[in-house]
């Protein structure tokens, strides 16, 4: 007896669409207690699913924890990892760098806040994980790293840049974002500048630098070299 057209396909969504609630359940508790103080059972509630349910899909809570990475590494939003983040480098453009970087920490907001549960669920785990830290190397920070680093390369080429090391620069300018959203998650809402003053701040750090020109010291590095 053959099953009725679109029964398949039925189930294939039922299917998808439990697998969302379950990575959606453990990516709040992971992120409102911790991976190591939330058992399967407590996800499987959440879920509203039976834990034997849970572990159809998912062998253990590890892999939970990659599985949450991968939908961050498989967002449509640009870059931002533990920001900067999701799977396709920053489109490159020719135009005004500054508007441009500009452009690229609104694109990086818009990520983290879309995913900051998500983010937060993997950020506790990320230093003591070996594992998770070596997926979200890979998968997040690398690309973004590569998309980086060839941004900056044509802006020297378009000389809107000095000859800068730019595998260092980039890993400057990605630390930055990272450490935008942790302050976002440290500090108090009611100190923090809005996304504005901040965005502007760094901008101004980036292309002006925070000493007058004149206490600069001398550097053989030309715009356009």
């Amino acid at each position: 007896m053959t099953e009725p057209s679109g029964r398949p396909e039925r189930r294939q969504r039922q299917m998808a669409a439990r697998l969302e609630q379950i990575l959606d359940a453990a990516a709040h508790l992971f992120a409102d207690r911790g991976f190591h103080r939330t058992t399967t059972k407590d996800i499987a509630e959440a879920a509203d699913v039976a834990e034997g349910t849970l572990y159809n899909y998912f062998e253990t809570k590890n892999d939970l924890l990659f599985a949450i990475l991968a939908r961050l590494s498989e967002s449509e939003l640009p870059q931002a990892g533990l920001v900067p983040g999701a799977a396709r480098p920053a489109q490159v453009s020719a135009g005004d760098a500054r508007q441009h970087f500009a452009s690229l920490l609104d694109l990086r907001r818009e990520y983290v806040n879309e995913n900051s549960v998500m983010l937060q669920a993997i950020l506790s785990e990320l230093l003591a994980n070996t594992e998770l830290r070596q997926r979200y190397s890979n998968q997040l920070l690398e690309p973004t790293l590569i998309g980086l680093e060839k941004e900056l390369t044509l802006r020297i080429k378009l000389g809107q840049l000095y000859d800068l090391d730019v595998p260092a620069t980039a890993r400057v300018l990605t630390s930055l974002w990272i450490g935008l959203f942790i302050l976002q998650l440290l500090e108090q809402p009611q100190n923090q500048p809005d996304w504005e003053r901040l965005a502007q701040a760094t901008i101004h750090i980036v292309f002006d630098g925070i000493a007058p020109e004149t206490t600069m010291p001398e550097t053989s590095g030309k715009p356009g070299q």
